[in-house]
């Protein structure tokens, strides 16, 4: 079994488990947001486990790619809409939550097929979600607690991981489907694996802190 494999297939995959855990340890002393990530995590789980069931019958499984991108960025974004208190950001959330889904629609319908890597509308999500993140981090200040809110280790989770895999998926034809070397393209999706790993265990820690705040 390749190294890769193990990590992108195996290891990455599972490691939705530790946030899920402590989102479950926790869950009576979850807010609106923390439990939207949490259903955001466990719809997400079994997408990508279709998707490695689906790989092992030799389909192509680029179709739940395409509902995959509309799943986390609806949720991520209602996400958003429970912890911003401005009137006017909470109506452009909704309004970004309500026309992101038609706009993947219009792409895998007239632009990129379904069965094609959706190298428009992943970028745009990632941009997007960093945007918000970027503005409550804005807004919000650093406090003195800052590190015991678990918010806070929310978002840093997104932001470690949206803004980097940004650049991955809007050069993802050519990493993926450009004539380039497969060590290249072996190293890039390892990265990619990576980042989300980082995030999970991020997210894990914000669910942990849920116990000390009500």
């Amino acid at each position: 079994m390749k190294l890769k494999f193990i990590f992108n297939g195996i290891i990455v995959p599972l490691s939705i488990l530790i946030p899920l855990f402590f989102g479950i340890l926790n869950w009576k002393k979850g807010t609106t947001g923390s439990r939207l990530l949490f259903f955001y995590l466990v719809i997400s789980g079994l997408i990508n486990l279709c998707g490695i069931v689906v790989v092992q019958f030799k389909h192509n499984n680029l179709p739940l790619l395409h509902l995959y991108t509309i799943v986390e960025t609806v949720f991520i974004l209602s996400y958003f809409r429970t912890i911003f208190i401005d009137p006017f950001l909470k109506k452009a959330l909704l309004i970004s939550t309500v026309l992101f889904p038609i706009i993947c629609i219009l792409n895998f319908g007239f632009l990129q097929s379904i069965y094609t890597f959706n190298t428009y509308t992943r970028p745009l999500e990632a941009i997007l979600i960093t945007f918000f993140c970027l503005l409550y981090l804005y807004k919000s200040g650093f406090t003195e607690n800052w590190l015991e809110k678990s918010t806070n280790w929310f978002n840093m989770g997104i932001l470690i991981y949206f803004p980097a895999a940004c650049i991955i998926f809007i050069v993802s034809n050519y990493l993926v489907f450009g004539k380039m070397n497969k060590v290249m393209n072996s190293m890039v999706w390892n990265i990619h694996g990576a980042l989300v790993l980082i995030m999970y265990l991020i997210w894990a820690k914000g669910f942990s802190l849920l116990k000390n705040e009500r």
